[in-house]
């Protein structure tokens, strides 16, 4: 009985190591997008940088990447995926993490649509919706990065990015500003006619002279 208990213990024991080795090898690559402002308005133009790293101890093939910008949704009723794929090939191959030839980096440039506004409450929250993992290249991701591999077949591993949108800002005018240009004017127009008056005084005053 012991016997049998050990064995269970020592095969629960392997399928857990085997489990986190698989965990590992799933979240092997650091995927970022790095736009190249600190904030944007929507009409603006940028670029983004992409980045995919390999953490892992073995090499890895990077067969395509995939960029679903935040404005993606739906238009019309149908899907607008806003997004760019590249596809590479040959492939790209990353060494492991001490290789030192781990690392893929590509730019991209993007012109933000004028109807944009970021989702949520806030210009850097809420922007992304993205699978950690998934074997859909396509879908209706936004804010999102996938990297496509020939590890463990076709998958795709995703990271979310944002681009920064700069706050709406509102200066109330004051009432000095408000009323200042028409208290001019009207000081002004007093004077005037102060002046008119008085020049007319002296006529009529040379005249009796």
């Amino acid at each position: 009985m012991n016997m049998t208990n050990g064995k269970r213990a020592i095969a629960a024991t392997l399928a857990i190591i085997a489990i986190m080795a698989l965990g590992q090898s799933a979240h092997a690559q650091i995927i970022t997008g790095q736009a190249d402002r600190a904030s944007y308005v929507p009409g603006d133009s940028g670029t983004l940088t992409v980045t995919i790293l390999n953490d892992a101890s073995t090499s890895l093939e990077l067969r395509n990447i995939t960029v679903y910008f935040p404005w993606a949704m739906f238009v019309n009723g149908k899907w607008d995926g806003a997004n760019v794929s590249i596809n590479l090939n040959p492939w790209k191959e990353l060494g492991s993490s001490s290789s030192g030839n781990n690392m893929y980096t590509t730019s991209l440039g993007f012109s933000i649509p004028s109807w944009f506004a970021w989702r949520g409450n806030s210009p850097f929250v809420g922007q992304s919706f993205c699978p950690s993992s998934t074997q859909n290249r396509y879908g209706e991701y936004y804010g999102c990065v996938l990297a496509g591999t020939s590890e463990n077949s076709a998958r795709y591993q995703g990271n979310d990015f944002s681009i920064p949108m700069a706050l709406a800002t509102y200066t109330p005018t004051s009432l000095v500003a408000q009323w200042l240009p028409i208290a001019t004017l009207v000081v002004l127009v007093v004077a005037t006619a102060f002046l008119a008056m008085a020049w007319m005084s002296l006529r009529r005053a040379a005249k009796k002279a």
